[in-house]
Parts: structure tokens; C-alpha cells; sequence
């Protein structure tokens, strides 16, 4: 198949894409239902059946030369090892790999990259129901879950990279004739301009959302010419795996140096993210993760000018001020706790409930109702067999399980403690119910710094204004990825925006019930980060996303003067 061919197959796709992002209205390419009615009645027991093979072996799909070393360290949080080695390669053979691929993919031009990477999209999306499976069994999702974030929603923030790197790229012209009147003469000049890729990017997982949280990097880096190594977290590797794989095998088919991409694991006892980040030849860096590491990795690459493109560690915050509907409030914040387990980058941790209490349409009722409340709804939830098990999900790190001993022992009232909820298909399964504890309001030593999992404070405050001021203040501070408020009052919803939006700047949802979670960030009409508070420096995916990836430079030459 041409490369034309491939442009007009894709055409419809990219521009229906690129008007989503233009517009911010809903689009999704990919349908988030596993149904057997939309992917196939065999595709969720053959992606099963795939994954399951992949376990106790070793994983070959790789089109990239290694050295004959293999490793692996996954366990499932459900409860035994994954048992699969992958190729380690060395940095310098990493480089050395993709020295002529690169070369090869600065040359065509964004139109073509973009319907080559769509069509390697469409093809890799054959695989979601055993990349969900794998992320299931290395992140501790519940199997819908995974399904979403590793495959549709992954996905549609890819495409979204590739959309805006073609709006960006379009707005360079790659040749003009310049003429500058002069009274009874003019000065021309030919120009052309080039963007030209900074170098290889770095794309650094997570072990929580291995391919949510990579895939803007590796598509921004690739639609605007950069060859990609993707670092997947080692207790995470086997989902992100299959993804380079398979867009490997469609670089292949396409006549094109599979190189143009790889995978470069590590292990816990050795890691390799500074020796990577730091090779002269590496000029992005992509990263998800802990603020600790995110900034060990900016104050390392500071004197070399790097681009970095960092989502870190944040305090995510509620208020309740007011309400229409007190049972949808409630059933909305009690989902967005347990859901994952509090294992996300924009949960809830720090819930304000006013002194003067929140005002309903059963009266107004004090903290004490309100958190007696929520922790029924919530009770209700974890406990139906039919969906307490899938939202909760499993805890990925033991390091979690600790993380709520120390909480424990803080020597708060504990209002809700936490326990392991039983998964019949997994009686090995690592769980941890929410741990609620009420914490003083004075007490920003404990409840404004990242408490990472299960874990919630529930928080009196003197005042809404008080409330609104510490949320805004913790963001500006210690950042934050989300926020919600709930209101009936205008003023006091405007305040929200005008301190925690603006000046905190986090992004804020107000008086969300329904279908709608503070946890959600969803591609083509959500930017997830702001790059304005210390949880990140970036945004999924805004132009600076981007255009930091890629320079301008112009050649000007005087017509009929050629040798």
C-alpha cells in the first residue's frame, strides 16, 4: 500500500479529529464498551487466551535488535507472577538502532507520519482485550476498567497527539515567494522552512496506567518526527509492550525501520531512567510519576537544556457547600474514592465540609451527617458483589498497604477504616478499602502532601471561603491535578473558579453527580493538567505539547542568482 493510499484511508479519521480538538466536543474514535457486539463475540476469550500464553515465556514480539539478556519482575496484584522476560538492549544500542530510522522518518512529511501512526493505531486496537488483561494483572485494575484506560481512552489521547501535531505543523508553510515593495522597485526573496525533530524522545511509564499515561508522549514525539524509547515502569511492562510491538510489525510492513521506536526495560534492584535521560542523543523526556523522581529528573537534565514534559505528584480536593441532590452527590463522591482504589493521578484525597454545614433540600446537616452519609453510599457500593470488587480493583504496590499503616497510625478519628474486600475469582488478590479519617483543619502537615491510594481525609472547615482558600493554596504549593465543588450559589461557584481555576490554576469540575467523575479526563475536550502548579509542567495535550518538540529554521535565497 502507498503512502497516499494510506493518507486518503485515514483522511476522514484525522480531520474528524482535528475539528474534536478545535472544538473541544465530544469524539471518540474508539468505542469504550467491551462488548462482543462492537470488538467481536470471540474477542474478549481470544485476548484472554493471548495473554495468558504470554505468561511463563518469553515475550519476542520485539523487531528491534537486543542483546540476548532477558528480565522481568511483574507479579499480578491479583495474586501470582506474570513470569515473562523481555530483551534488555543497552542505551548505546538503543541509539545506535535508531540512527538510520530516524533519518527515514524526518523525511516524510506530518500528512504521511499521521496516516501511517493511525494506520498503526487501527491495527494495535486488535490487541485491546489482552492489553487490558495485561493491565489488569500488572496495575490491579478491574478488567473494565483496564479495558478503557489501556485501550479506547489510550488510544483517543493518541490520535489527540497526532491531530494536534498536524494543526501545529500546518501552520508552517514549506515554501513561500517573499516580496517587499520599495518605491519604484521590490526586494524578493524564496523562502523555506523546515520543522526539524529535536531528537529522540524518552518516554517514562508508570505503574499504575502504563499506557494511558504514555501514549501522548510517544504520539506527540513520533507525528512531530522524533524516534521514541518508551521506558515502561518494570512492575508494568507487558502492556505497553504489546502496543510497541505491534507498531513496530506496522513499521515493518510498511517498508519502514521498525527502530523508529523501542522498548528499553530496567529492573527495580537497576534502573536505567537517569542513564537514559541523560545520553546526549536524548533531547525529550517524557514522565509519569512520583514528585521525588520528576524532580530528580529535571534538576539532572537542567544543564543540558532538555525538554521535559512532566506529570508529578498532586493534592486533589472537594468542598461541599450546597446541594440539589444529596444521595447523587454522595453515590458520585463515593465511586470517585474507591474507584481503583484511590490509585489515580486526579482522585479525591481531601474532602471540605464547612462548620456551618451543607446546605440540602433535607435541611442543613453537619459535618458529622454528611460524613455518616458518604460512608453508607460508599458501604453500598464496595459492598454489591456485582460492583464493589471490579471499581475497587487491586492495589499494585505493597509499598500502598504501608502507606495506609502509617495513615492509621496518625492518631486521627478514624471514621471508615480500611480492610481487604474478597474477589472470589482472586482469593490472593492484594485489596484495601478507603480509609477515612477526619483530620483538623490546621493540620495541612498531614492532609497537604500526596497520600498516595485508599486513603481520604475528610476535613471541617471554618468557612467555604476558608475551604476554597486552602484548596487554592495547596495547589499553588503542592499542586493538583483536579479539583470539585459543589454549589447552588453563583457567587460562591465563581469564587471556586476565580481561586482554585485561575489562580490555583486546576482544572475544576463543579457539582458533578451522574456519569461524570472528578477522576475523569477525557481526550479531544479535556487538557488533563494544566502545567501550571507543581503537579506538572505539561498538558494532554495542548500546543506547547507539542511545539516544544520540534524547531523552525528558514532558508531565504535571492531568485536568478544561482551559479
Amino acid at each position: 500500500m502507498s503512502y497516499q493510499e494510506l493518507v486518503d484511508r485515514h483522511q476522514n479519521t484525522l480531520q474528524a479529529a482535528i475539528q474534536a480538538q478545535l472544538q473541544r466536543h465530544f469524539y471518540a474514535h474508539w468505542n469504550e464498551v467491551p462488548s462482543g457486539k462492537i470488538y467481536g463475540e470471540t474477542a474478549n476469550a481470544e485476548g484472554q487466551k493471548a495473554f495468558e500464553q504470554r505468561l511463563n515465556s518469553k515475550f519476542t514480539d520485539l523487531l528491534q535488535h537486543s542483546e540476548d539478556h532477558w528480565i522481568g519482575e511483574e507479579e499480578s496484584p491479583y495474586g501470582f507472577a506474570l513470569n515473562v522476560l523481555y530483551p534488555q538492549t543497552s542505551t548505546e544500542r538503543l541509539i545506535a538502532n535508531l540512527q538510520s530510522a530516524a533519518q527515514q522518518w524526518q523525511s516524510l512529511s506530518p500528512e504521511t507520519r499521521a496516516a501511517i501512526l493511525i494506520e498503526a493505531l487501527e491495527r494495535a486496537s486488535k490487541h485491546f482485550f489482552e492489553i487490558a488483561y495485561a493491565t489488569m494483572h500488572t496495575t490491579g485494575q478491574g478488567f473494565v476498567m483496564a479495558f478503557q484506560a489501556s485501550g479506547p481512552h489510550a488510544f483517543d489521547r493518541a490520535l489527540e497527539a497526532i491531530a494536534m501535531g498536524v494543526i501545529e505543523l500546518s501552520h508552517i508553510p514549506s515554501t513561500v515567494r517573499w516580496e517587499k515593495p520599495m518605491g519604484k522597485f521590490q526586494t524578493v526573496a524564496n523562502k523555506s522552512y523546515y520543522a526539524l525533530p529535536k531528537g529522540v524522545g524518552v518516554v517514562i511509564g508508570c505503574s499504575t496506567f502504563p499506557v494511558w499515561n504514555s501514549t501522548p508522549g510517544i504520539f506527540a514525539n513520533l507525528i512531530t518526527g522524533n524516534p521514541v524509547i518508551v521506558k515502561p515502569h518494570p512492575k508494568a511492562v507487558l502492556p505497553i509492550a504489546i502496543l510497541v510491538a505491534s507498531l513496530q510489525q506496522t513499521f515493518a510492513d510498511l517498508q519502514l525501520d521498525p527502530h523508529i521506536i523501542q522498548l528499553a526495560v530496567d529492573s527495580s534492584a537497576q534502573p536505567r531512567t537517569m542513564e537514559l535521560v541523560l545520553h546526549p542523543a536524548v533531547a525529550l523526556i517524557d514522565f509519569t510519576g512520583s514528585t521525588t523522581v520528576g524532580n530528580k529528573i529535571e534538576q539532572a537534565v537542567l544543564p543540558y537544556k532538555k525538554e521535559t514534559f512532566m506529570e508529578k505528584s498532586g493534592v486533589n480536593a472537594i468542598i461541599l457547600e450546597s446541594v440539589a441532590n444529596l444521595n447523587a452527590v454522595l453515590d458520585n463522591i463515593a465511586f470517585s474514592i474507591a474507584l481503583y482504589s484511590g490509585q489515580m493521578c486526579t482522585a479525591p484525597q481531601n474532602i471540605f465540609i464547612p462548620d456551618t454545614g451543607v446546605a440540602t433540600p433535607e435541611g442543613v446537616l453537619d459535618f458529622d451527617a454528611i460524613a455518616q452519609r458518604l460512608i453508607e453510599r460508599l458501604n453500598a457500593l464496595l459492598e454489591n458483589p456485582k460492583m464493589g470488587p471490579g471499581t475497587l480493583g487491586a492495589i499494585q504496590s505493597p509499598a500502598t498497604l504501608k502507606r495506609i499503616e502509617k495513615a492509621r497510625s496518625l492518631q486521627l478519628p478514624i471514621l471508615r477504616d480500611s480492610h481487604p474486600l474478597e474477589i472470589p475469582q482472586f482469593p490472593n488478590a492484594r485489596t484495601a478499602t478507603p480509609l477515612l479519617l477526619k483530620a483538623p483543619f490546621g493540620a495541612t502537615d498531614i492532609y497537604e502532601h500526596e497520600w498516595f491510594g485508599p486513603i481520604n481525609f475528610l476535613i471541617p472547615a471554618p468557612s467555604y471561603q476558608a475551604a476554597v482558600e486552602a484548596v487554592t493554596r495547596s495547589a499553588q504549593l503542592n499542586g493538583a491535578l483536579s479539583s470539585l465543588v459543589y454549589t447552588t450559589d453563583e457567587s460562591k461557584k465563581q469564587e471556586a473558579i476565580a481561586n482554585i481555576a485561575l489562580r490555583g490554576k486546576t482544572p475544576l469540575g463543579i457539582n458533578f453527580t451522574g456519569f461524570i467523575w472528578i477522576n475523569q479526563s477525557t481526550a479531544f475536550t479535556d487538557y488533563h493538567g494544566s502545567g501550571g502548579n507543581p503537579a506538572g509542567n505539561a498538558t494532554f495535550t495542548d500546543s506547547a505539547f507539542i511545539s516544544r518538540r520540534f524547531n523552525i529554521v528558514g532558508v531565504r535565497e535571492i531568485p536568478g542568482t544561482s551559479a
